[in-house]
């Protein structure tokens, strides 16, 4: 997320629970235009008559599941970088823009010279970073200095979110992006008749990317990190323990990228990366509202057919997830209550027992599922539950999880979990049960399916990890799972040599949770511990109106969101006094 714009603190939260239009349901291959350009770009329109806004959106078909050692995190760098401009947005002069951007390419390669140098004496054991303060010699200093000055210079003679300054003043709404292991996803809602505003201001960054203040920005990226990770009560840990589950496959590395690879990525590295991978045939663009489709063809050939078509095909990612041969339990001590979580390797999203997974996902999770009445309501353990059928596009995981009251022991919570685990598999699961969850998938994907901004971001996502067509076959799939492939499937994946385990207890140093927060959800902690850290980090001016935007958005979201809001709002008061 472009975690830098106060305003947009908390836009996908408060997306994911907007309401809903009513609209007749029907397949999409029967509503859904596809057409490709001359450079083989798609695109994809839906009409949805009547609205006065449309959904608009594109996706690069990568993410950190292309990356290699050595660049982890390029692809959420470029989602950062993406909002920069153009030589025609963001600069007073582009000549000087340029002429800067090429000192301080010229700089940084001397400093990576002299890191190279700092890289050995780290892994000699003479000092435990590249930064650390004695490896730093007077030809550093200087070199860091002239940086700076030129930074300065670039800063001064940028127009500060110009980019955003344009679409707002245009009256769109909503712009920002997303970076997961397979994609990078842009979007925003446009008023009609600003469309081709969306179709010049979207092709011109694609056809002219600067990578303005790309080493600054880095610096951004490497700040984001320590907030979502390293000052996180688990997040360290929850680093290693993926990396250990996904042993040798791309899925193993963060989406932000290790530390020593953000800071050590060069130009020339993210212009051979972009080159390769946002090129027009690995971009699919989708429109969804009341437009001319016709005259949205002739602005996509206009404007983003002027992007050259890619030199090379975008390689393949090869590597397949090694088997986990054993039963892994990783155990840590963190500053948070104590939690267990049971995950196995399963399949890739869409794959023959994706469909029968999902439906597993909704038996076990919510209030109504198994682990909320066993851990939570009957044996009083845990404060919240979860289960999830994470399939991506080149493998999967099925995990269950609990937080746990305090003093209660993790390697009991993983026992009842298993236990519950184990149950499903020896007995299936009922016919009421198999019902219950298809009726609550299929209004889930109604309600979905029926707002454009939705049903945009649901086009994207399909078509990069498979096919948008997937769409209407895969919720087609989970309407024809039977109770005896969902136990098939448990019986076949969730096993003791295929499954690793994360088991934390609480610091015996560390302070009481606040019983408040403890009440939430686990998955409503987490995202309340990352708003306030994001609110602190704000400036004073950028915190009140990202304040601002919770409180006018409070009543938009369900009851217990809007408790967490609440919370939110009260600590950062009592913190400002």
């Amino acid at each position: 997320m472009k975690l830098t714009r106060g305003p947009l603190l908390i836009p996908v939260l408060l997306l994911l629970f907007s309401a809903a239009a009513s609209a007749q349901s029907t397949r999409l291959a029967d509503t859904t235009r596809e057409v490709f350009l001359s450079n083989g770009m798609k695109i994809l329109m839906v009409q949805k008559p009547g609205q006065p806004n449309i959904a608009a959106g594109w996706v690069a078909k990568v993410g950190s599941a292309n990356e290699q050692p050595g660049i982890t995190g390029i692809s959420h760098l470029f989602e950062h970088m993406m909002f920069k401009g153009s030589p025609r947005i963001g600069t007073k002069d582009n000549a000087v823009d340029a002429d800067l951007r090429r000192q301080l390419d010229e700089i940084r390669e001397e400093m990576f010279a002299l890191e190279r140098d700092y890289r050995e004496q780290v892994r000699l054991g003479v000092a435990d970073s590249i930064n650390a303060a004695e490896l730093q010699g007077p030809d550093m200093q200087a070199l860091k200095e002239r940086f700076d000055v030129l930074i300065k210079q670039q800063r001064d003679n940028m127009i500060k979110d110009e980019f955003d300054k344009i679409y707002t003043e245009a009256g769109a709404t909503g712009m920002n992006a997303f970076t997961n292991r397979d994609m990078t996803v842009y979007f925003i809602r446009v008023p009609k008749n600003k469309l081709e505003l969306w179709f010049w201001m979207e092709s011109e960054r694609l056809l002219q990317p600067v990578f303005r203040e790309f080493y600054s920005e880095r610096d951004v990226v490497y700040e984001e990190r320590r907030l979502r990770t390293e000052s996180t009560p688990t997040g360290t840990q929850d680093e290693v323990f993926n990396s250990l589950f996904w042993r040798g496959h791309p899925y193993g590395w963060p989406v932000v990228g290790w530390p020593s690879d953000i800071s050590a990525i060069t130009r020339e590295q993210a212009e051979a990366y972009y080159d390769l991978y946002y090129a027009p045939g690995n971009i699919t663009l989708t429109l969804v509202g009341d437009f001319d489709e016709d005259q949205a063809l002739a602005w996509a050939e206009s404007y983003f057919g002027r992007i050259p078509a890619g030199r090379a095909e975008p390689p393949d990612v090869v590597t397949l997830a090694m088997p986990m041969a054993g039963d892994l339990v990783y155990r840590a001590e963190v500053d948070a209550p104590p939690s267990a979580e049971v995950v196995w390797r399963t399949t890739a999203f869409a794959g023959v027992d994706d469909p029968a997974l999902q439906v597993l996902e909704s038996v076990l999770s919510g209030k109504t599922g198994r682990l909320y009445k066993r851990l939570v309501l009957e044996e009083q353990i845990a404060t919240g539950v979860n289960a999830g059928a994470g399939s991506s596009k080149y493998d999967g995981s099925f995990s269950v999880s609990a937080a746990g009251k305090q003093g209660i022991e993790p390697d009991r919570l993983r026992e009842v979990l298993l236990e519950e685990v184990e149950k499903l598999i020896a007995d299936g699961i009922t016919d009421y049960e198999l019902q219950k969850v298809k009726n609550q998938l299929a209004a889930s994907r109604f309600r979905r399916l029926q707002d454009p901004f939705f049903l945009m971001v649901q086009l994207v996502f399909f078509d990069a990890l498979r096919d948008w067509r997937t769409m209407d076959t895969y919720f087609d799939r989970i309407g024809q799972v039977t109770a005896e492939e969902v136990q098939a499937v448990a019986a076949s994946y969730l096993v003791a040599d295929n499954r690793a385990s994360k088991l934390y207890s609480r610091k015996a140093s560390a302070e009481p949770e606040d019983p408040v927060l403890a009440a939430f959800d686990p998955q409503v902690q987490a995202q309340v511990k990352q708003m306030l850290q994001q609110l602190r980090a704000l400036p004073a001016d950028q915190r009140a109106q990202a304040i601002s935007q919770i409180e006018a958005n409070r009543s938009q979201v369900p009851e217990p969101l809007q408790a967490a809001m609440d919370y939110v709002l009260q600590k950062i008061r009592q913190e400002e006094g």
